[in-house]
């Protein structure tokens, strides 16, 4: 079969003649479910289109498929699907929360409010008592402070016959 050829519409007419394939069953549920756990692990899979596959193959077949998806794929799933929900440990947990999300019964969580900003501090009017104040004030930041030493070793010793 060449690259043109619509596998989608061959998958689409064989279902619909399913009648002249009756030893593919097994094959066409594990066709089904491969084709629907590449689609969730896929990166771009929104919520949005879990819903939609949900919802094109009913909640059981969804079921089926979603608990074949390997646990590490299931995280990436739910982690994008509900980026500020809660971090779920077990994988039989995060397979029930995409569940519920697919089926609308839980929606995704909000994201965290953020702190409000403290309010900044007013500063004094400016005027000949500040000004005043100031002027003392500039004259010793201007001098460096001297610097403490740490008298150590021998120096600490003559220091402390001296006293």
């Amino acid at each position: 079969m060449g690259e043109e050829t619509d596998f989608f519409r061959l998958l689409g007419a064989i279902g619909g003649k399913a009648a002249l394939f009756p030893a593919a069953g097994n094959a066409a549920r594990k066709a089904v479910n491969e084709i629907v756990r590449t689609q969730l692990i896929a990166d771009g899979t929104t919520l949005d289109e879990v819903r939609q596959i949900r919802t094109l193959l009913g909640p059981a077949a969804f079921a089926e498929a979603l608990d074949g998806v390997p646990a590490p794929k299931t995280k990436g799933l739910l982690t994008r699907a509900d980026p500020h929900g809660p971090a779920l440990a077990q994988p039989g947990d995060r397979i029930k929360a995409l569940l519920a999300l697919a089926d609308g019964s839980r929606q995704p969580a909000a994201p965290p409010e953020k702190p409000a900003k403290k309010a900044a501090s007013k500063k004094a009017p400016a005027g000949k008592d500040a000004a005043a104040k100031d002027e003392p004030l500039k004259d010793q930041a201007a001098a460096p402070a001297p610097r403490k030493r740490k008298i150590t070793g021998r120096a600490a010793l003559r220091v402390s016959e001296e006293r």
